[in-house]
């Protein structure tokens, strides 16, 4: 973390933000992982008033990198004291304008919860069900085909975080729709399947984005 030479200022101001701020609706449902999540703009509404009363900004800057997108927080006092929080780096399968800015969103709320001490986000299994820790493997069935390769972490990471982008209704129906080639969760959703799902839900981001605007 860098910061400036005294943060007496800023350190009184984030003691008191914290104090007056509620933890961030979760108003996002994410029924394929049976959970709910509070979403960027959740996120928000939880900091910005008690930001304000304190003197308290908090700013993001996000680069690309050569595996997908950073982001760093900066919390600023009226004082022009600051501290300074990253970079958090999101990696990428595919660098195309879709992809870096569901990276961006879903980086900036992880960031700025963490910066600002928010009690909120998705159900954290630290990786669990993507690192496969109990060892279940199928039983060998003959001469059959051999399944496809399961995705990649960095895959992964993309569908859960454009995920948030897309409607309720179009997800309930891409999560029917894995249920019935059997898929439980996306960790365990094939790299044949994958460019599907992914671009079947890069379109209906893009309406969503088109029809708010």
């Amino acid at each position: 973390m860098n910061k400036s030479e005294n943060v007496n200022e800023i350190a009184k101001a984030m003691s008191a933000f914290q104090g007056q701020m509620k933890p961030a609706s979760k108003d996002s449902a994410n029924p394929f992982f049976k959970s709910r999540y509070s979403n960027l703009e959740a996120v928000w509404d939880a900091i910005r008033e008690p930001l304000s009363k304190n003197e308290l900004t908090a700013v993001q800057d996000v680069c690309t990198t050569e595996n997908g997108v950073s982001i760093s927080t900066t919390l600023l006092h009226s004082s022009g004291q600051w501290m300074e929080f990253g970079p958090l780096e999101i990696p990428i399968s595919k660098k195309d304008a879709q992809s870096v800015g569901s990276a961006t969103s879903y980086g900036k709320r992880y960031a700025l919860c963490a910066a600002c001490g928010v009690v909120s986000g998705d159900e954290d299994d630290d990786g669990e069900k993507a690192m496969n820790r109990n060892g279940e493997k199928e039983k060998p069935k003959g001469k059959e085909k051999p399944r496809a390769q399961p995705i990649l972490p960095t895959e992964l990471s993309a569908l859960m975080s454009i995920s948030s982008d897309c409607s309720e209704d179009y997800m309930n129906k891409v999560y029917n729709h894995l249920k019935t080639l059997g898929f439980e969760t996306f960790a365990q959703i094939t790299q044949d399947i994958y460019p599907q799902v992914m671009n079947g839900m890069k379109k209906n981001a893009e309406w969503q984005k088109e029809k708010n605007v």
